[in-house]
């Protein structure tokens, strides 16, 4: 009997309106996508400029709402929760990886990364504590009293990569992790990540053009004008 996905997405459609209502235009950034991922993949979600990789991530990190279809995680409807149902269940349950590393400059490094449990609440000591261990399981352990504007790119994203695993999410969604890094920042920083996914059963879900981070995906999932290509 084959095993129930992670995540399933179900006939995802998504429109905009751009321009004034004078001139608004519809443009489709998706339609119909279909697709589902194991717990435990390693997988990019690929395609050009506009073919609608960073909507369907969003989508499935609950960041926007598909106009019809829905995204279902472990058999639970999460792509029309009510916004505060949504917004809980991506702290308890999603990690997410930003171009832009998204650090927040006034904390020190290991207060970004525990930030996620200062919002669910955890004691300081326990959230102290987690926060240490996965910087450690990132190379980062001498770097925890440093500011974001004191450490490097790479290290700037290792950071993030801590913060989006302290809270043992279901999946990381990485939105062009390695867009802002030079190629050997960006290899070791995919490294990191394949040992978290292979060491500690760590699923992740990038959206990306880079060739390095698709010729590290165990599973490609091409679209084209919004719609599934190949996967």
């Amino acid at each position: 009997m084959s095993k129930a996905p992670l995540i399933s997405a179900r006939h995802v459609t998504k429109t905009y309106t751009t321009g004034a209502a004078k001139n608004a235009a519809k443009v489709t950034a998706l339609t119909s996508v279909s697709l589902d991922f194991q717990a435990g993949e390693f997988s990019a979600i690929a395609g050009p400029s506009g073919s609608g990789k960073s909507t369907l991530l969003n989508i499935i990190g609950t960041l926007d709402a598909p106009n019809s279809g829905e995204v279902l995680y472990e058999g639970r409807q999460v792509s029309h929760l009510p916004p505060p149902e949504a917004a809980d269940f991506r702290l308890r349950s999603l990690g997410f990886i930003f171009q832009a590393y998204n650090l927040i400059p006034v904390l020190t490094a290991v207060e970004n990364v525990e930030y996620p449990l200062v919002l669910q609440g955890v004691s300081a000591a326990q959230r102290r504590a987690r926060a240490l261990e996965v910087m450690g399981w990132v190379g980062l352990e001498t770097m925890a009293n440093r500011r974001p504007n004191l450490l490097s790119g790479g290290q700037q994203q290792r950071v993030a990569v801590a913060r989006s695993i302290v809270h043992r999410p279901m999946v990381v969604l990485a939105d062009e992790p390695t867009a802002n890094l030079d190629s050997k920042t960006a290899a070791s920083l995919l490294d990191l990540m394949e040992s978290l996914n292979q060491e500690r059963n760590i699923t992740f879900v990038f959206s990306s053009h880079d060739p390095a981070v698709l010729s590290r995906a165990r599973r490609v999932i091409h679209l084209h004008d919004g719609k599934l290509a190949q996967s």
